[in-house]
């Protein structure tokens, strides 16, 4: 059965387990990166071996010619690397060594073997790979030492050994896949997943996708265009340049991507990077960018090209000793005070072709501090250079909360440019634990915006440059667009007399529109000018949300949105049917699925056209989420059909075996109460309130002690009655050794929870693969396909939900206003003090 994305992606963090407590990502992610590389390259050999020995078989060539042949280099090119045999996964090799002036063979084990000295073997395999394959590989991979040492020591033989056999778990020829390009699908997880768990070093790296999907869209690369990312990071806005070139159903194999990168290990990750995701042609050099910039022209001048694309580090010193090139700077910035942000843009600038455009993240402080920055934006908008400014909501990156900006250049009608774009996104995300991201939705919006250069009020505003240069060349993005909320009215005369303003309840218009009958149910006429609140909410604010959520205006009218949604699905079925390979016809229908999600975007969005509870934002936005999250699974399906491995565990065994998972539930609930518990109880003045029997680690350290002075006292006693009663001794003993049983009993119970945890786990696989070998193609395209229409009924049901809640947000502002009048407070506020006075009166104070 093919791998699947997931199922690589689990295999892959399970080989991270074994170094996960070594050390921390920051530290071990090039070995995973490194060791993923090795057995890819060598699971390739092997394949591409396989294919030539049938080759030559099919020749007749002689069995010792294609011995000779397939260790012969020249027969491994492309993603086909040359791997030697020290580096060889799965073969043996020998090595003739001379001891004693004598020659002697020494048999070496295939890498997945190796036991002894591991680091050293795997680090030398490393190396025999770079060595053999100088060309794509120099310096790639020597750089990664299995031998480096984490604090005060080295990974043990036994750690690495483990660390290797993980990897002997995942088949990685091309055979094996789902889909072509799910290597580098799941190399993008892994690096996602180590900027999370690395914090502030992952901003050397990683580039959030939803900030590279704003600048990727919009340079809007074309087929045959040169690209250029002078911090390349680890290569994600390059891959996300030619994913939306794909995207747009163009041919990304004459893109050129190139790109440059300061520090040794992430140059070498994104090189790995590039190679996995199948692309041999980028040209990624290693060197500080804004010191000596690598790519040149036939002439020894700076290369040039049509798109510039970059997250250059934020707030960085840099050295005019030894500068490059420094025709590029028309404005030097000072060496110290952390400053180099706008050379790293005057740099991208000065390698733009006549018509090029750039799009650079860069820190809001370049906007508006004074000096030389003052000058190169005064340069920039004189020049017609400046497009557009869009600002970001804080903390969208790693390692950094301050809020960050896009500076969008264009050289194409920069003499005719008399206007600079500012967009004011910063409002517009969604919250998360340790960062904020843009939505799908706010990224739509943010790139209409730009392509539309419209004014959008509290959002878009082009703005002459003499507006501009008026304001001292401060380009403050909130003194064009100001986006702050609009003051809360306050009615004086509902205030001290009750009832609700008219006005204000009109505000909420869209609601009513959608929501018929909700209004007349919620409120009641007053006067003309006012009214009131219906009695079922009069008295209660919690009331409302239930009268909302069960109005038959609200489920009439979300029924009637999903229902345009399902037959909009119904409708266009055959458009995902088509994705799958035609049995009888391979060729006859197109499995593109970039030209499907284009297709059913705008088709949707068509649909949707007339309802009024969600933005064409949204319900862009919802169908770019829906698809990019099954992304991998519409891959899957174009390249290989309707296989069962694309039924999620969890729905196999839920519709097989919902017994398996209550177990396991019951038992991860039971095992979190008792590791609550044991946590609780060593906090400071734990009570064992509810009698559980639970102790502190002091607790059983004492009772142990008094147990065993308890047994030696009954002991003495026993020998000489004179100490004292021995039954009273025994007695005690037989109450200490009751209280340590009774926590012991909850320790053996989370003991015998884990077992069966792990045991449901080992059992589940085990339930899971015998169930979908049962499942044929034909039921597993069923079972598909109505997970498909459920997984896109509940991505829009969320944002319906999203709706109804700023409904009853809104409803319930104007009832925390006006609910209560000041008459109300004043009376409620005189009779606290009547009945004070009555108990001072009472007490004797008078």
């Amino acid at each position: 059965m093919k791998l699947t994305l997931s199922r690589l992606e689990n295999l892959l963090l399970t080989a991270c387990d074994d170094l996960r407590g070594s050390m921390d990502a920051s530290e071990y992610k090039e070995y995973i990166f490194g060791m993923l590389f090795l057995k890819r390259a060598s699971d390739l050999f092997d394949q591409r071996q396989a294919e030539l020995r049938k080759q030559f078989q099919a020749q007749g060539m002689a069995e010792e010619d294609i011995a000779e042949a397939l260790n012969d280099p020249d027969n491994y090119s492309g993603k086909f690397f040359y791997v030697p045999p020290r580096a060889r996964w799965n073969q043996g090799w020998q090595e003739e060594v001379i001891e004693n002036g004598e020659k002697k063979v020494i048999q070496h084990p295939a890498l997945k073997h190796v036991k002894e000295n591991v680091g050293t073997t795997l680090n030398k395999a490393l190396e025999a790979i770079e060595d053999a394959n100088p060309d794509a590989l120099q310096d790639v991979l020597k750089g990664i030492n299995f031998n480096k040492k984490i604090g005060q020591r080295t990974l043990d033989d036994d750690t690495l050994a483990d660390f290797v056999l993980n990897f002997e778990k995942i088949p990685l020829k091309d055979s094996d896949f789902e889909f072509p390009d799910l290597l580098g699908a799941a190399y993008e997880y892994l690096i996602k997943y180590f900027a999370d768990s690395a914090g502030k070093k992952a901003g050397e790296f990683y580039t959030p996708a939803e900030v590279v999907r704003v600048c990727v869209e919009i340079c809007d690369p074309e087929e045959g265009m040169s690209v250029y990312d002078p911090t390349v990071g680890s290569g994600g806005m390059l891959i996300q340049m030619r994913d939306y070139l794909r995207e747009k159903g163009g041919s990304s194999d004459e893109l050129s991507l190139n790109g440059q990168e300061s520090i040794g290990t992430t140059w070498s990750i994104c090189k790995m990077n590039m190679l996995l995701h199948g692309i041999s042609h980028a040209d990624i050099r290693q060197q500080d960018t804004l010191k000596e910039p690598l790519h040149l022209d036939a002439n020894n001048e700076l290369k040039r090209f049509d798109r510039v694309v970059a997250n250059p580090p934020f707030s960085q010193n840099y050295s005019r000793k030894e500068l490059k090139f420094p025709g590029r700077f028309p404005v030097l910035m000072p060496e110290k005070g952390k400053k180099a942000d706008l050379m790293f843009v005057q740099h991208m600038l000065a390698v733009l072709k006549h018509d090029g455009r750039l799009a650079s993240v860069m820190p809001h402080g370049v906007l508006f501090r004074g000096g030389e920055e003052r000058e190169a934006r005064k340069h920039f908008i004189d020049h017609g250079l400046l497009e557009a400014i869009i600002g970001l909501p804080s903390n969208l990156f790693y390692g950094t909360g301050i809020p960050a900006c896009i500076m969008v250049m264009n050289k194409q009608g920069a003499a005719q440019r008399d206007h600079v774009l500012f967009i004011n996104a910063d409002r517009e995300y969604r919250e998360g634990k340790a960062q904020n991201h843009l939505r799908p939705e706010d990224i739509d919006k943010i790139i209409y915006a730009y392509r539309n250069k419209q004014d959008i009020p509290a959002y878009a505003r082009l703005v002459p440059k003499a507006e501009i240069a008026a304001e001292d060349y401060n380009c403050n993005i909130r003194r064009y667009v100001d986006n702050a909320p609009p003051p809360e009215p306050h009615d004086v005369r509902a205030h001290l007399h009750g009832g609700v303003p008219k006005a204000e309840v009109e505000n909420l218009a869209q609601f009513w529109l959608n929501y018929p009958q909700l209004k007349d149910d919620l409120f009641i006429t007053r006067d003309n000018d006012y009214l009131d609140f219906a009695s079922v909410i009069a008295t209660d604010k919690r009331a409302i949300a239930e009268l909302v959520s069960s109005h038959q205006g609200v489920i009439k009218r979300h029924a009637s949105f999903m229902e345009t949604l399902e037959q909009w699905w119904q409708k266009n079925l055959p458009i995902v049917e088509a994705l799958a390979p035609d049995a009888a016809n391979q060729e006859g229908r197109t499995r593109n699925v970039y030209v499907m999600r284009s297709s059913l975007l705008a088709s949707i969005e068509h649909a949707l056209a007339t309802q009024q509870l969600l933005t064409p934002f949204q319900v862009r936005g919802a169908f770019a989420n829906y698809v990019n999250s099954l992304k991998a699974d519409f891959k899957s399906i174009a390249a290989s059909g309707w296989g069962p491995e694309l039924i999620p565990d969890e729905d196999i065994l839920q519709s097989q075996f919902p017994e398996i998972l209550d177990q396991q539930a019951q038992a991860q609930a039971r095992l979190a109460e008792l590791q609550a518990l044991f946590a609780a109880a060593d906090e400071e003045d734990f009570e064992d309130i509810d009698d559980t029997g639970v102790m502190t680690s002091e607790q059983v350290k004492d009772l142990k002690a008094k147990l065993k002075d308890a047994k030696g006292q009954a002991k003495l006693c026993k020998k000489d009655p004179k100490l004292g009663d021995a039954r009273a001794h025994e007695q005690r003993a037989a109450e200490i050794e009751a209280q340590l049983l009774r926590h012991k009993a909850l320790e053996d119970e989370a003991k015998q929870l884990k077992a069966t945890i792990k045991g449901i786990e080992t059992q589940r696989e085990a339930l899971v693969q015998s169930a979908r070998e049962k499942i044929s193609n034909d039921q597993a395209r069923d079972i598909i396909i109505k997970r498909l229409q459920n997984l896109l009924m509940s991505n829009y049901q969320v944002y319906i939900k999203a709706y109804q809640r700023s409904c009853i947000t809104a409803i319930e502002n104007l009832w925390g206003k006006y609910a209560v009048t000041a008459k109300t407070i004043e009376e409620d506020r005189d009779q606290a003090t009547a009945q004070l006075k009555a108990f001072l009166a009472e007490l004797g104070y008078e």
